[in-house]
């Protein structure tokens, strides 16, 4: 009994020692976790280093190769900082649009250079959905134009006044005829990968882009390249696309156009048979044609146009460009 007692006694003493303790501990305790902030989904608590905002977005630019160009030669548009093109209201080149796809992975536009454009700079604007804009400049320098004196061939009437009159006025009528087709942009991308050479092998380059051929009074350009190709050589597609054209022009003579989408389209001439039919679907090394020597030509080869947008480009820089290497 008189332990029991004993028991109780020092037990209500430490119990009386516990409380100032406990209320001490309190005191300085509570404080320190009030001060902490409160974890909320607003305001989440996050351990970041000092002063070093983190940003995990590229910054949306633009870039233009090759950085150097001349009229009638085509460049490449790289938009960075996107992964698609979604928030992508309009990309233009001097306020014209142009059209954008993915390549390797990413974003990217075609431009062709009118040969006949003023040299100077050009603006080109990235507009995002948001109202945001992105601008990047490309800089046109002037062509050197050598000029040469052509023959008309006598299938089409030789060096006369009349078939010079009749080479003037049916340029004229298959000019609008390639630009109802070429000037056409189609939505969808046909092509794929790299273009390859209409010809196999290496071949010989007989007149290249760009030149004058004065005949007579008439100055015209020569907007593509030719290919030394004896009469009836494989012509072949330079990639996957839809036939367009398959007829006769009097000065282009057999052609064969490719339209391979976004207004990329590549043109054959001069051919003395076409395989290939309107409406026809194309994959690249399709047999198209063969090489001849009809028109307003001086002996068989072939010539090759390359057209963006409605204007064409040197077919070499084109390959430099898009082409097998």
């Amino acid at each position: 009994m008189l332990m029991e007692k004993l028991y109780n006694r020092v037990m209500k003493l430490l119990l009386w020692s516990a409380i100032p303790i406990l209320f001490l501990a309190t005191y300085f305790i509570v404080p320190q976790l009030k001060s902490q902030p409160e974890a909320t989904l607003e305001s989440p608590l996050i351990q970041t280093e000092e002063s070093s905002p983190i940003s995990t977005v590229e910054p949306v630019s633009l870039s233009v190769f090759p950085t150097t160009l001349i009229q009638g030669e085509p460049a490449r548009i790289t938009i960075a900082g996107l992964v698609s093109a979604a928030p992508i209201q309009s990309l233009t080149l001097d306020d014209k649009p142009l059209s954008v796809f993915v390549d390797e992975g990413r974003l990217v536009a075609l431009v062709g250079i009118d040969p006949h454009k003023k040299p100077g700079v050009y603006p080109i604007v990235l507009t995002l959905e948001d109202g945001q804009k992105i601008e990047e400049k490309i800089e046109v320098g002037k062509r050197t134009v050598a000029t040469e004196e052509f023959d008309i061939p006598e299938q089409l009437g030789g060096n006369t006044p009349q078939a010079e009159h009749e080479l003037t006025s049916t340029l004229a009528q298959d000019t609008v005829i390639l630009n109802s087709i070429t000037t056409t942009i189609s939505p969808e991308r046909l092509w794929s990968g790299q273009f390859r050479l209409p010809l196999n092998g290496s071949p010989t380059v007989t007149d290249v882009y760009g030149y004058s051929r004065q005949t007579g009074s008439v100055s015209l350009m020569h907007q593509g390249t030719d290919f030394r190709a004896s009469e009836g050589t494989s012509v072949y597609a330079m990639n996957s696309g839809k036939v367009v054209f398959s007829k006769s022009f009097r000065n282009y003579g057999n052609t064969v156009i490719i339209d391979h989408g976004l207004g990329l389209m590549t043109l054959y001439m001069h051919l003395s048979e076409t395989d290939a039919k309107l409406g026809d679907s194309v994959e690249k090394g399709d047999l198209i044609a063969k090489s001849g020597n009809t028109g307003y030509s001086l002996g068989p080869h072939l010539h090759l146009s390359v057209r963006i947008g409605g204007f064409s480009i040197d077919p070499q820089k084109f390959l430099e460009l898009m082409g097998s290497r």
